[in-house]
This record gives C-alpha cells, structure tokens and sequence, in this order.
C-alpha cells in the first residue's frame, strides 16, 4: 500500500512539470496588422565587387528620424519592409566595414501592395570614395527643371515678399524684373520669358504659389499663369500634364484633394484663355512625392508645387 502512494504521488509531480510544456508548445497567436501595408523588396551589394552584402541593417525611418521598422539582408543580401505607402520614409544601410547609405523611399501610389527596387544598392568600405559620388543623381525618382520668378521690386514700406527658395538638385531658369522708375504715375508691365521645355520633360512651375490650404492663387503668381499659357499658345499642338504636390501637414486625403483642386484651377485660368481642354491633364499626388525634407517650413515650401510634363510636343 505504500509503494502505491509513493507511485501516485510521483505521477502527480511528473505531470504538473509536463503539462507547462505541453502548453508552450502550442502555436502562439499573431496579431494581423492593421491598414494598407507594402512590402519594399531590395539588394545590397558591395559597391567594388557588386558581390551581395549579408547581415547588412536596412531601417526605415519617419521623416523625423523615428525608426519604423528593420530588417537584416540575407545570403543574397536581399532585405523585405513593410511600410505604410501612404508614407515617406528615408531608408538607411548599414553594414560592418562600409559607410552608410541614406535613401528616400516614396510611393507614387498609396495603393501599391509590392514594391521590387529593380536597381540595387551599393555600398562601399569606409574610407573609399564611391566613383560616381559627384554625379550621382538625387535618391528622389523625379528630376525636374524649375522655374522660379523672383519677387517684385516694391516701395521700402511694403513688407518684403519672402523668397522664392530652389530645390538643390535641379537646374533654375533665373528671371529679373525691371525695377520701376521712382515716380508715382509709372507703370511697368512685366513680361516673363517663355518656358522651354521638349515632351518628357517635367518643369516646376514654383512660382505658382497658393493661399495656405486653399485652392487660391496669390496674387504674385499671375505672371507664372501667362508664362504658362505663352508656352501653350507658341506649342498649338503641345499636350501636358499638369501635377499638384502638397507637404506631409493635415490630412492625407486632404491634401490629396487640395493638389488636384489647385491644378485644376490652373487648367481653368488655360481652358478660358483659348487652350483646348484635352490639351491639359491634371493630377493630384497629394504629399507622396516630396522632393525636400517636411521636417522644417523652409524645405516644405518645396514640396509644396506644381510640376508640368509635356506629353506631346
């Protein structure tokens, strides 16, 4: 009778040690995420060799620098993120022995689900200048011209209108105006030169500047609007494009609706001028494809613009 109790007792202890093992064991439940996600596909490799880096950090941060998310190359140095496409992220690498790499990582349509970068990224060993690093092009996809008009010459007690800045990495077609004689009854009428630009082409219009959050131009940008229909008047069979761009400030729908809104209204001031309206198409990309940093108002300033793309000459 006692080596029975000391059996049962013993099977009692066997099972209670096993039991937290049997439940550890179970598949443990995952939590979907939330929203619309993109999966971004790219390589890493050795900027000499063009041999695959392994074990390389891709992090994709926040425009404010705020770490997102990460993930580590493998064999193939091939990394996966999920980001938000409605989002723009700068994406940094960094490997052992190499300097780091700050890309832009921007969606041109909120509503992509995969993203293959088909060029890879290279990286090179600390202390080796990269052959292509005077020339290399922005990390943002779209090169532009921009057309800048600068500000009127106005009396000393009229506040200064502020400056137009231009964005770094494009070239700028300069204009001046003729400062008007010191006399009360002069008028000067200021003409601005035409713009050039061949089909597949894109131009910044930067001088197209809005009442804040409005679909309103200011007054300083009718010139723009007749440089704009000088060109499509000297180019009787030009077609265009004309592409609103907002910063990353408000509501993302918003803003969306507010670009596409604002080149509207630059297409109605064309069409009631005498451009034909299948002459002119209009897209709004909202703040998916910034060419400056949000983090500040004087980069914003640059995100906040309307392009134009000739489609046909």
């Amino acid at each position: 009778m006692n080596w029975t109790k000391y059996i049962v007792v013993f099977g009692g202890l066997c099972l209670s040690n096993v039991a937290p093992s049997i439940s550890w064991a179970q598949p443990q439940h995952q939590v979907a995420p939330t929203g619309r996600t993109a999966l971004v596909n790219g390589t890493i490799l050795d900027g000499q060799t063009k041999q695959p880096i392994v074990g390389a950090t891709v992090l994709a941060k926040s425009q404010e620098g705020i770490v997102r998310t990460q993930q580590v190359t493998n064999t193939a140095g091939v990394y996966q993120l999920l980001l938000d496409p409605k989002q723009s992220y700068i994406v940094t690498i960094k490997a052992e022995g190499y300097a780091d790499v700050d890309e832009q990582q921007v969606f041109s349509d909120p509503n992509v689900t995969t993203l293959h970068k088909t060029i890879p990224t290279l990286l090179y060993r600390s202390g080796i200048k990269p052959p292509s690093a005077k020339t290399a092009p922005s990390p943002v996809h779209t090169a532009a011209t921009t057309v800048v008009s600068p500000p009127i010459t106005r009396p000393a007690t009229t506040p200064p209108v502020s400056e137009q800045p231009a964005a770094s990495n494009t070239s700028v077609v300069q204009t001046s105006r003729i400062a008007p004689p010191k006399t009360l009854d002069a008028k000067v009428i200021y003409t601005p030169p035409p713009i050039v630009a061949a089909a597949g082409t894109t131009t910044q219009l930067q001088a197209l500047q809005f009442v804040q959050s409005k679909a309103e131009l200011l007054p300083d940008a009718q010139p723009a609007l007749e440089q704009l229909l000088g060109f499509m008047r000297d180019h009787p069979t030009a077609v265009i494009e004309l592409a609103g761009h907002t910063d990353n400030q408000g509501d993302f729908d918003e803003n969306l609706k507010l670009s596409k809104q604002r080149v509207e209204l630059v297409k109605d001031y064309l069409v009631k001028n005498g451009v034909t309206a299948n002459r002119v198409a209009t897209r709004g990309y909202g703040p998916t494809r910034p060419i400056a940093s949000n983090n500040s108002e004087n980069t914003r300033r640059l995100n906040r613009r309307v392009e134009m793309t000739v489609l046909k000459e």
